[in-house]
């Protein structure tokens, strides 16, 4: 079944494309304010290079990657990676030892008490009481 909705292109619209198709252009991620990525489309200059893309070795970059896999360059074993549904719930080493917080808090109130027992005493040697 064909799609009768869409129409074949103009004249205009066909020497647009072709004339699109040979410019050259320079693509550039940008950001907004929120974060979002967007390309941002630059006309080339006329004196740039272009960048030569070429097809890689498939045979080369296997063997390097079948030596990689055969001699690894970490020493870290296999089971120490990271796997969230393998772990143990409260197997990871505690900081120290656990510290009473009431003895901390006593101490607090305490040197409050201190001071503002000596702010009281520098007062009232500064104002002595009529009597």
């Amino acid at each position: 079944m064909k799609h009768t909705d869409t129409k074949p292109p103009s004249e205009a619209e066909s020497t647009g494309s072709s004339e699109s198709a040979n410019r050259r252009r320079i693509g550039r991620v940008v950001h907004d304010d929120r974060g979002q990525a967007s390309v941002e489309w630059l006309d080339a200059p006329v004196n740039q290079a272009r960048t030569v893309l070429e097809i890689e070795d498939t045979a080369g970059v296997q063997r390097r990657l079948k030596g990689s896999r055969e001699n690894p360059t970490t020493k870290a074993p296999r089971q120490d990676t990271f796997n969230p549904y393998q772990r143990v719930p409260g197997t990871t080493p505690a900081a120290g030892p656990r510290r009473d917080l009431r003895e901390l808090s006593k101490w607090i109130k305490m040197m409050r008490e201190i001071e503002a027992q000596k702010a009281l005493d520098k007062d009232a040697a500064k104002n002595p009481a009529e009597d």
